[in-house]
């Protein structure tokens, strides 16, 4: 990243998108690496401490961030469960152990730590809009074309300049 500011607001938003993105999972890797943990294990965790599911709950829940490379979370729930944090049921629910409730506790508190820095130097309602606005974009592309504004005006008359 350069420290020219004018070289930086003329990257678009599909830049600081990957940007960020990218850095998030650098170091969420870097945060759990003592764990021995990645980014997707920690989203297992933190799904299934919300209650059981199975496997194809879990690649649903995680569909976002599955990609090519990793198609089901499979080989990372089976990561947790030779760790004795995850137990299946017969039924085929997973859940957390008390030991899988007690490391991800303890983790918790770095991950919480590791968001309060990516959020520093931003007040609670920066952060709450800068969310909404991501949404909205978010909303825009997954609307079918015949809803999106593809034109190259916002709803208020401003050129949309740097989208992508």
């Amino acid at each position: 990243m350069t420290d020219d500011p004018s070289t930086n607001a003329r990257r678009p938003l599909g830049y600081w998108l990957k940007h960020i993105d990218r850095r998030i999972e650098e170091r969420f890797d870097e945060l759990l690496a003592e764990d021995g943990l990645g980014r997707r294990h920690w989203q297992l965790c933190t799904t299934l401490a919300r209650g059981p599911l199975d496997v194809e709950g879990l690649d649903e829940a995680l569909a976002p961030f599955r990609s090519a490379r990793e198609p089901t979370v499979r080989p990372l729930v089976d990561q947790l469960v030779a760790r004795g944090w995850v137990m299946p049921s017969g039924d085929g629910a997973l859940a957390l152990t008390e030991e899988g409730r007690a490391r991800h506790a303890e983790v918790a508190e770095r991950v919480g730590g590791f968001r309060a820095r990516v959020a520093a130097g931003l007040a609670p309602d920066e952060y709450a809009t800068l969310l909404r606005l991501l949404e909205r974009v978010a909303d825009n592309l997954d609307a079918p074309p015949d809803n999106r504004a593809d034109n190259p005006r916002d709803n208020r008359g401003n050129d949309q300049v740097g989208v992508t």
